[in-house]
């Protein structure tokens, strides 16, 4: 008997019984009758997984101890102020001009050579706040442009004799040609500020803020002069643009930082998104780095945790919120800085961090006053900063996982891959048979969805069934797991809106016994799940 015009048809789902079935339909197909089609049940796996305290808990934030209990270590930033909003150092550009004038109607005539401009000039930056008596530039540019409405070359020359470029050469030379007043000539030349040292004391080296420059404009000393009246000019600015301190030295004021209704994320729950767990220790340490060469003071006015996906806020409540922190400047090495510290612990006996932690914060809210140069100018003028100089304060949660658990929710989303596709379904109808080893010293229930791709729920699919927790032994660890078998029915709609592209969405709530307290998690702890479908198959389309 010759088989193979009608095996063209026939659709493989990997199962030795469905091929059986195959070879006994065969026989009645005929060659032209288009393909063949087969209604038959099948019972095939869909998924297999396993959930560890890694699911609960992302892996990085878990440290374990030498009897196996899980600690959760979780560091974030709560804020940083860097060296612009210290000292607000100049980053813009700072332009000046230098002009020959002359009076009324009068004409010169100037011969080859002659000094058209030579001023000696004091600038100040304008630091209403700081007193600055050395810059060094990190990265920058100065910008020299010449201006020439004179019939004659001219050569320009700027100095800056309180500047000190990294090759050792503090002088600028240029030339532009000769101009006309309709007509200026333009010549621009610029040098490259990164590793430039500014003394700014003046040329007295009394003062502050202060930058010596000598700007002088000659015509050629090898051309034939010129005749100028008063509508010819040269004109010499100077930029210093967008600077970067790589260290600054001075007495740098004493000014109030306010930042309020301030907030810094938190992803430690990200992974949870429901219920609530009592947490039987927590430990939270803040810890304040000052990088800055000047005293400060730090009040921590309002910090809360915040959930947002219940709206719930919770205040701190500690001692810190009473009083300002003080922190020591940081110790100036020469060619860098060591940071001074603090550190504040806050446990369930001094806080009500417990509670603080048990909200599930996303979010923390604070509120902060930073005070810099309490008592003034204690330094007789050596504050200092590095560009890497910042005050920064972070949270450090540590919490033993030894908890009760009630409605706590975890959840995941898949695409099941199904036989077929949208064009030819192969699967109509069928039930889901969830399969459980819990290891978890928690009970559990499955919840399944089918959600859209902006997480809207389509459809339900109900799970008949709990996830019973591990046996737990005398000292309250899980001695073996237990098995359980879950069913969930997956009606022809849902079938259809899984082709359709929907996404599966699986919750799994945990909950512990009440009677038992708080239980211990250790690393080992894991909940296996295999889903199977036993459902009808339609092959080659319906």
């Amino acid at each position: 008997m010759y088989f193979a015009p009608c095996m063209q048809y026939a659709r493989s789902i990997g199962t030795v019984a469905f091929a059986g079935i195959l070879l006994s339909t065969v026989q009645g197909c005929r060659k032209d009758a288009g393909p063949a089609r087969w209604d038959i049940d099948v019972a095939a796996p869909l998924l297999t997984t396993r959930l560890t305290v890694g699911d609960l808990v992302p892996d990085s934030l878990l440290s374990v101890g030498p009897d196996g209990m899980v600690s959760l270590v979780y560091t974030s930033e709560l804020f940083a102020v860097d060296l612009d909003t210290l000292l607000g150092l100049p980053d813009t550009s700072f332009v000046y001009a230098y002009a020959f004038p002359l009076p009324g109607n009068d004409q010169f005539n100037l011969p080859a050579g002659f000094p058209v401009i030579s001023q000696n000039n004091v600038l100040r930056f304008d630091l209403p706040e700081v007193q600055l008596t050395r810059l060094d530039i990190r990265s920058g540019e100065l910008q020299v442009d010449m201006r020439n409405k004179i019939n004659s070359r001219v050569l320009g020359h700027f100095e800056l004799p309180s500047g000190q470029f990294p090759d050792g050469v503090n002088t600028l030379d240029m030339a532009v040609d000769p101009g006309s007043p309709g007509a200026p000539a333009m010549s621009t030349l610029t040098r490259d500020l990164s590793g430039t040292r500014f003394d700014l004391r003046g040329p007295t080296y009394d003062q502050v803020n202060t930058l010596t420059t000598n700007v002088a404009a000659t015509l050629d000393p090898d051309g034939s002069g010129a005749t100028v009246t008063n509508q010819d000019s040269v004109v010499v600015q100077v930029g210093y643009n967008e600077l970067i301190t790589a260290y600054a030295k001075g007495y740098f004021g004493t000014n109030t930082i306010a930042q309020e209704d301030e907030e810094s994320r938190l992803t430690l729950f990200d992974r949870f998104v429901g219920g609530s767990l009592d947490l039987d220790q927590v430990t939270m340490r803040l810890h304040v780095e000052n990088g800055v060469g000047m005293d400060i003071q730090v009040r921590l006015n309002a910090f809360e945790a915040i959930n947002s996906r219940t709206g719930v806020t919770v205040d701190l409540q500690n001692a810190i919120l009473q009083g300002p922190i003080n922190l020591n400047r940081a110790t100036d090495n020469g060619d860098g800085f060591t940071p001074s510290h603090y550190q504040r612990t806050l446990d369930n006996t001094t806080s009500n961090i417990d509670a603080f932690v048990e909200n599930l914060p996303d979010r923390v809210r604070y509120d902060v006053e930073i005070q810099l140069n309490p008592l003034g100018d204690i330094s007789n003028g050596n504050d200092f900063l590095y560009y890497e100089s910042e005050l920064k304060a972070d949270i450090e949660l540590e919490v033993p996982l030894s908890i009760i658990a009630s409605g706590l929710t975890l959840e995941n989303f898949s695409r099941p891959d199904l036989p077929g596709d949208a064009e030819n379904p192969t699967l109509q109808h069928g039930t889901l048979h969830l399969f459980a080893s819990n290891g978890f010293p928690f009970d559990a229930r499955l919840l399944l969805d089918l959600v859209d791709d902006e997480n809207n729920v389509l459809s339900s699919i109900p799970v008949d069934g709990m996830v019973l927790a591990g046996n737990i032994g005398p000292n309250g660890i899980v001695s073996s797991a237990t098995r359980s078998e879950l069913h969930a029915p997956l009606n022809s709609e849902q079938v259809d809106l899984l082709y359709a592209g929907a996404r599966l969405r699986t919750r799994v709530v945990f909950d512990t016994d009440a009677d038992l307290g708080h239980v211990r998690v250790l690393d080992r702890y894991a909940l296996d799940l295999q889903v199977t479908v036993d459902g009808n198959y339609m092959v080659n389309g319906r």
